[in-house]
């Protein structure tokens, strides 16, 4: 029954990571079921939503408890742009194109709108760290011409800055379950990945 069971969860898990749309799924934060997180599979960075920290300062996030309790911090850059092209965006340099529109409905969807919302033109931006002192505001958006990602947008060095448009891409590092751990810990994961992708699936 157990290897049946790892067995399973396996062929689940390499299922998950093939098409790139499977890369990026729901995922809990605070209660089951409230799919306020998104999951990146390959590089394992768990991200809070951005509506959760809209229209927050730089500072106001860093005292938050998402960063002092539950362990996130700020994204860099490089990180955002690796989630952009993970998702699917052909290129981060906000070029709009309708080939990125299934990329952006998945951002859009998984980790949320912060500016024109049930509009043609949605748009997910938020704070991350460029280099030490300064942020950038990357944004994934729709437009009737094509949908597009930027990551070098909108610098800033000042961290009281709030943006009523913007949250914050804070991220946070989920190791793979360690040899010995059993079956409960792959369960733990996988299943809320299940259930993230069952309910992206219904939409």
């Amino acid at each position: 029954m157990l290897a049946r069971l790892r067995w399973m969860i396996a062929t689940v898990s390499l299922f998950c990571v093939t098409p790139a749309f499977a890369q990026i799924t729901e995922m809990n934060l605070y209660a089951p079921a409230d799919a306020l997180a998104a999951w990146d599979v390959q590089t394992r960075l768990q991200w809070v939503d951005l509506p959760e920290t809209l229209g927050l300062s730089y500072n106001d996030v860093l005292a938050s408890d998402l960063v002092t309790v539950r362990g996130f911090r700020h994204a860099t850059a490089a990180e955002v742009e690796t989630l952009f092209l993970n998702a699917g965006f052909l290129t981060t340099d906000n070029v709009n194109d309708p080939l990125n529109d299934p990329a952006a409905d998945l951002l859009l969807d998984v980790m949320g709108c912060t500016q024109f919302c049930g509009t043609v033109n949605e748009l997910g931006r938020g704070f991350a760290d460029y280099s030490p002192g300064w942020t950038v505001r990357p944004n994934y958006h729709s437009t009737a011409l094509g949908s597009g990602a930027a990551v070098v947008s909108l610098f800033s060095s000042n961290f009281d800055l709030v943006d009523a448009t913007a949250g914050h891409f804070l991220v946070r590092y989920i190791p793979p379950p360690q040899p010995g751990c059993g079956i409960g810990c792959e369960l733990a994961l996988v299943i809320p990945l299940l259930a993230g992708l069952r309910r992206w699936a219904r939409r």
